[in-house]
């Protein structure tokens, strides 16, 4: 097994209100999304499904998870939200998106299934066996208004993924180690 992964950088800048989007490659898309506060958020989604976030289905835990939110919000402020780099796996293929979000359901509701330690399992055991890659976002700066309200923010934007997965025209790729949870197995 390697330990060779690859990873891509790039930053971004946004006043409130702003949203971003940059193709990765893959088909997948990076999105930094305005929201109702002062804030952003943060997904990686497939370009032909924009509402299927292949975030949030491999990051614990599955409710009021502050990860992918950049500004106030599950109870941390914006100086407490932007404080620390944000670190997430996403997954990179559909078929693991569709396997591992099935079984969200049953672990969110496990009172409601036959056998609420299997639907922990089999979650756990799906979520594990999935391609995934790395997401870092730091905040390098930030700015707020006169009530303390995010005004702007620049960030750092770091992808590490398996060497199989394809960048887009734009991104160039740089050898890295992998995170220990990132499967290397070959498909």
């Amino acid at each position: 097994m390697s330990s060779s992964c690859n990873s891509v950088s790039f930053k971004v800048a946004l006043h409130v209100s702003e949203d971003f989007e940059k193709e990765l490659g893959g088909g997948l898309l990076f999105r930094v999304k305005s929201g109702k506060q002062p804030g952003w958020f943060v997904d990686i989604v497939p370009a032909e499904a924009t509402s299927q976030d292949y975030i949030y289905p491999v990051n614990l835990p599955l409710r009021f998870n502050p990860n992918q939110t950049l500004g106030p919000g599950y109870g941390e402020t914006v100086r407490s939200s932007l404080a620390y780099t944000h670190e997430m796996q996403f997954l990179l293929y559909k078929p693991d998106y569709d396997r591992v979000s099935s079984l969200i359901g049953n672990v969110l509701s496990s009172y409601q299934t036959s056998d609420p330690d299997k639907a922990l399992s089999d979650y756990v055991s799906a979520a594990r066996k999935a391609k995934k890659g790395m997401l870092k976002v730091t905040v390098s700066s930030y700015k707020t208004n006169a009530t303390g309200a995010l005004a702007r923010i620049k960030l750092r934007v770091q992808i590490t993924t398996p060497l199989e997965f394809q960048y887009a025209p734009g991104l160039t790729p740089m050898p890295a180690s992998c995170p220990a949870d990132i499967d290397l197995s070959v498909r």
